[in-house]
């Protein structure tokens, strides 16, 4: 009698970047899981698309629109000048626009792994129990984490996507408050705001560039004090969290996040 394989449906939305390692990695690390991969690109991304359906079997792309967010980008008094600040309002754009769609979709048990389309998986195992998976709760890999919280993986049920609906008035309100604007940081604060549960796994993974690019200095971004404070707290607690692989196996660095091919 066949094993029934459990379903894991992995959403990629907004911009799309081709790299097989991609699909290739994520068949190795889901060996186990059936696997339903939904697009939801940007609607201007139509000439890549041939290459993904080639690749990854699949002829279901719902195209979203973009929006210009250049009203909320520019009253912005103290973004994180490490990071692309537009690309936070354009992603979570492209996200929320497909947590809708799937919402009407999907069973509102069923698993959503939040994914990129320029991610390489290192890890062999995947190291949650599909059995156990928690109402309002968002599974993160324990890396990238940066001024608060890594927000470009997550696993979750479909039912707990319905907590981000307001999530950019929360964005326009942290934005009002004069507070500091970083991806990672809005993402912490708002999980935190809406009493989702986090759950760190092990994930090993790095983003796959094309070329490595000469680095650029940047000015060092203000950080109001108690955005300070509270992005120092959660810096310490992820070492104490991961105290053996930071402090004696000198893993979990974060200083590897970037995979470059050599050209």
């Amino acid at each position: 009698m066949p094993i029934h394989k459990k379903k894991i449906f992995i959403l990629f939305s907004g911009e799309l970047r081709f790299f097989p390692e991609n699909f290739s990695s994520i068949n190795k690390y889901l060996k186990e899981y059936q696997k339903f991969f939904l697009f939801y690109p940007w609607d201007h991304e139509t000439k890549k698309i041939k290459y993904f359906q080639a690749l990854y079997g699949t002829d279901k792309f719902d195209y979203i629109h973009q929006k210009n967010w250049d009203k909320y980008i520019n009253r912005i008094k103290y973004p994180d000048t490490a990071s692309n600040i537009p690309s936070l309002f354009y992603m979570w754009d492209a996200l929320l626009q497909s947590f809708l769609k799937i919402q009407s979709t999907l069973n509102e048990n069923d698993l959503i792994l939040r994914f990129r389309t320029d991610i390489k998986i290192n890890s062999k195992n995947f190291f949650l129990n599909l059995d156990n998976i928690k109402d309002d709760t968002l599974y993160i890999p324990d890396r990238y984490h940066w001024n608060g919280i890594n927000d470009q993986v997550f696993f979750t049920k479909v039912k707990t996507l319905k907590k981000f609906n307001n999530f950019f008035k929360f964005v326009e309100n942290s934005i009002n408050n004069d507070e500091f604007i970083s991806p990672e940081y809005i993402f912490y604060k708002f999980i935190k705001n809406k009493k989702i549960q986090t759950i760190f796994f092990d994930l090993d993974y790095q983003l796959v560039r094309n070329k490595k690019k000469k680095s650029t200095s940047k000015k060092m971004s203000y950080i109001p004090f108690k955005d300070k404070i509270i992005i120092k707290y959660l810096k310490i607690t992820y070492k104490f969290r991961n105290f053996k692989k930071f402090y004696i196996e000198k893993k979990k660095r974060n200083k590897v996040q970037n995979y470059f091919y050599e050209s």
